[in-house]
């Protein structure tokens, strides 16, 4: 059985179990408790050296980075809606999915490590600000996007819940999605998807 190693507060480890849910896959979850350090720990750096949730173990194939996991379930369990064969399909996919880790998830994720989990006396001076700066200029390049279509590829893909997560946990971060009404519809139909389970805590 595919094992994921993960912790409930995390939006990229929520990614892996999205997608788990929406192919039907059984899986056992295996909690990290980052806030101790386990992650750090060396029983878990042999599975990732770079020592982050999540983590996924498939018999004896190890796969981090929540992206790159996605593609792999989508890639393992195919044929499914989540992915395609299509070149052009696939590379619309990929950078999007891209996006959501260059420029989406480094400041949208990292606002809310900020504001929500660390002491206000260790922010970094002006940090957040900057990052709301960036964040709200990925917002909108995003609501642009969604003027023009329901899903970022045409259908719901593994590139929706590579951006989903933290997107709709930016209000922790201090975002104001209200000024992105077309970024919420698609937050809408993404909690419309089949077999969607919706992040909790």
């Amino acid at each position: 059985m595919i094992k994921l190693y993960e912790h409930p507060l995390s939006g990229n480890a929520y990614k892996a179990k999205l997608l788990l849910h929406q192919l039907s896959v059984k899986y056992e979850g295996i909690t990290v408790d980052i806030f101790a350090g386990e992650h750090k720990k060396e029983e878990f750096s042999v599975l990732n050296p770079n020592c982050k949730i999540p983590v996924l173990l498939d018999g004896d194939f190890v796969m981090w980075e929540s992206n790159a996991i996605l593609f792999y379930l989508a890639k393992k369990f195919s044929p499914n809606p989540y992915i395609s064969d299509d070149p052009k399909i696939y590379g619309s996919i990929a950078q999007w999915a891209f996006f959501g880790k260059t420029t989406i998830d480094p400041n949208l994720a990292l606002a809310r490590y900020f504001v929500k989990f660390l002491p206000q006396d260790q922010v970094p001076a002006g940090a957040v600000e900057k990052l709301h700066v960036q964040g709200n200029a990925a917002l909108a390049i995003l609501d642009n996007h969604f003027f023009q279509t329901e899903f970022l590829c045409e259908n719901y893909s593994i590139a929706d819940i590579a951006c989903y997560p933290y997107i709709m946990l930016c209000g922790e971060g201090g975002f104001d999605l209200e000024q992105y009404p077309s970024v919420r519809r698609w937050c809408a139909s993404v909690e419309g998807t089949e077999n969607f389970v919706a992040f909790t805590c």
